[in-house]
């Protein structure tokens, strides 16, 4: 390979990760370093699979404790957005025990960020709000404006599954602050999509769709293909809100195919779901019906406790509605109760 790790890394950080995976795709050295930048370069462009299998080449590899670390955060990031929770907790506490061994402090930090966003992703959410905070007063000591936004926004998603929207509002406001402040437009347009999510569950529709929008100009001219998969199923949920079904469906299915290029079955899950509501709507219950053992079965193999609830409660309203009334009962209570268990409100965002 011709190319140094210095030029990969400054293509990674002018957001340019497809000329990395490009230069690396016939890659088959022993070089840790180089092998953790093509797993991010994939990871960047929401290819979480192949990335893990990069990840872990590249641990085999590393030569520095500092590198094992990076991997093993890296790793923790790509298990927990393909709702691998466990998975995700598991390579953050690894991280951490080897940080905390060595004194590592920033690495420290950023392992028991990776830790609350996992416990965050299995529904624990008053052990991740515990742990973001103090990641948060570590990241406010160093002025770090774009870890600042991005804990803002893992704590205005956690105020939103918890109802506490006005807590989550301002918290996804606060993080949009920080984005601009760093000049960090990712993480604006993430901001933006929180900001767009609780609006759609408060029902203030019209500014759901318009802060999508506003995500959807930035993550247009990036290679962020998860953000814009993300974009467009946020969009859809809220047009579909909106009544406006046939524009909701085209999002949808521009959704569905970015998630799919990229693996991503849990988000697929939610795709199906949405679509699901968009037929019910329309009265084509059977066709709705199917695609929501699509989205059962998406769930199935992850920790997204709140899919896997909105999915069986809809389940149990078609079913009911096709007649199938004893099946929708048991469907239905036992999904209120794993919502209770979980302490999360998802029974009562059916509205939605």
């Amino acid at each position: 390979m011709s190319v140094s790790n210095e030029k990969l890394e400054n293509l990674l950080d002018e957001n340019q990760p497809s000329k990395v995976v490009s230069l690396l795709k016939k890659y088959n050295g022993t070089d840790g370093e180089t092998l953790f930048l093509y797993g991010e370069a994939e990871r960047m462009l929401g290819n979480f699979e192949p990335a893990i299998k990069i990840y872990e080449r590249a641990a085999k590899y590393a030569k520095t404790p500092e590198l094992k670390i990076e991997i093993l955060l890296a790793l923790a990031a790509s298990e927990r957005t393909l709702g691998r929770a466990e998975s995700a907790y598991q390579a953050a506490l690894a991280a951490r025990v080897l940080a905390d061994s060595l004194e590592f402090e920033e690495h420290s930090v950023y392992a028991l960020q990776e830790m609350a966003m996992a416990m965050r992703a299995y529904g624990a959410l008053d052990e991740s709000m515990d742990m973001l905070n103090e990641v948060l007063a570590y990241y406010t000591e160093k002025k770090d404006y774009s870890g600042m936004s991005f804990i803002l926004w893992a704590k205005g998603g956690i105020f939103r599954l918890k109802g506490q929207f006005v807590e989550s509002k301002e918290m996804f406001k606060r993080a949009a602050a920080n984005a601009k402040k760093a000049v960090d437009k990712i993480s604006l347009a993430y901001a933006y999509c929180g900001l767009a999510g609780v609006s759609r569950i408060c029902a203030e529709v019209e500014n759901c769709v318009k802060y999508y929008k506003m995500a959807e100009v930035i993550f247009k001219n990036t290679e962020d293909t998860f953000g814009k998969a993300y974009t467009n199923c946020g969009m859809a949920n809220g047009l579909r809100q909106l009544g406006k079904y046939n524009e909701a469906w085209k999002k949808y299915i521009e959704a569905d195919k970015l998630y799919s290029q990229i693996g991503d079955k849990v988000d697929l899950g939610f795709v199906k779901w949405g679509k699901a509501d968009v037929l019910k709507k329309k009265g084509k219950l059977k066709e709705a019906l199917v695609e929501l053992w699509a989205a059962k079965e998406f769930f199935a193999s992850s920790d997204e406790k709140r899919g896997q609830i909105l999915t069986e409660i809809s389940i149990a309203q078609t079913l009911y509605a096709l007649g199938q009334k004893e099946d929708a009962v048991k469907i239905y209570d036992a999904a209120v109760a794993a919502a209770k268990k979980e302490g999360l409100n998802t029974y009562l965002e059916i509205y939605t």
